[in-house]
């Protein structure tokens, strides 16, 4: 962020919107923070597009960030996403949709989410925001995985279930996800209250923040599996009634082998664990002589 090579970026992105029919604007503002996490202040420069639908109701935010550290180009982080969010700007430019599409491409996010954190702090269209879908990587390759929805996601993971086609999907991943010190752009919105998905790619984690994150490293398939994800799931909130997504209750959910997603709501966890230990203890009882020390440490590990 604040670098000659940023501000290429910038132009060049701009002149894409421009090209797909928008009249891009550029947020710019000093975002400072004081946390002992990450203080200090950025000047962060967010562009931003709009397609206007046809209803009256919330708005879409498809985003995605166009800085990177200043160890490597950024090319998977996050300039896959980046070529993502512009892919479906000018995919979206010729349809008629219910629902407007804001097309955020934050900058400073590796500074502190700072860019993500002046649009929602300081722009009007934040208020029009129902749903977020934002777009990120930890590593070059790998599926594009949905680690992330928000609370109250029921509703939207049945969405997620019956629209996209190749699905990598997993509630597990989020709550791993939540132990690490780590945040992306759409932590900013869930703290608000939003909801929605949260996609990245991670495998080839060695590559990640590091000089090695150009082009030569960037899975192709990873990118296309990406951008698989963003038609599917902004297509579907594009034409929805997205006050009618929102849920009290929650879903836990996974994919399989890519071919479909499960959902089930998350308060019958519990319940499915109680069953399955005392399932187990049912065949200890039953298969006792089987239940070694031995053979019960070697299943462990």
């Amino acid at each position: 962020a604040g670098s000659p090579e940023n501000a290429v970026v910038r132009d060049r992105i701009i002149a894409e919107l421009k090209s797909a029919g928008y009249a891009p604007e550029v947020q710019a503002a000093l975002q400072c923070d004081t946390a002992p996490r990450n203080p200090g202040c950025t000047a962060v420069e967010n562009i931003i597009a709009v397609h206007k639908g046809t209803g009256e109701g919330k708005a879409v935010l498809a985003s995605a960030h166009y800085d990177s550290v200043p160890a490597g180009p950024g090319v998977s982080d996050d300039g896959a996403g980046v070529a993502v969010v512009l892919e479906l700007a000018r995919a979206f430019a010729a349809r008629t949709t219910r629902n407007d599409i804001i097309f955020l491409i934050s900058d400073g996010e590796e500074t502190g989410l700072r860019g993500a954190r002046a649009f929602a702090d300081r722009h009007p269209l934040m208020g029009h925001v129902g749903v977020v879908v934002n777009f990120e990587a930890r590593g070059a390759s790998g599926p594009s995985m949905m680690f992330e929805t928000g609370p109250g996601n029921a509703r939207l993971m049945n969405l997620f279930a019956r629209a996209v086609a190749r699905p990598s999907a997993s509630s597990v991943s989020y709550e791993v996800y939540k132990l690490l010190p780590n945040d992306t752009d759409f932590s900013v919105y869930r703290k608000l209250g939003l909801s929605g998905f949260n996609f990245a790619f991670s495998n080839s984690a060695s590559l990640y923040h590091s000089v090695r994150d150009n082009l030569q490293y960037l899975d192709r398939r990873s990118l296309q599996h990406a951008g698989e994800h963003a038609f599917e799931v902004t297509g579907a909130l594009a034409d929805a009634d997205l006050a009618t997504l929102s849920a009290s209750s929650d879903a836990s959910f996974f994919d399989v082998f890519g071919l479909f997603t499960v959902v089930w709501p998350a308060a019958i966890n519990v319940p499915i664990a109680v069953v399955a230990l005392l399932g187990l203890i049912g065949l200890m009882v039953v298969h006792r002589d089987a239940f070694t020390v031995g053979a019960t440490v070697w299943a462990v590990f």
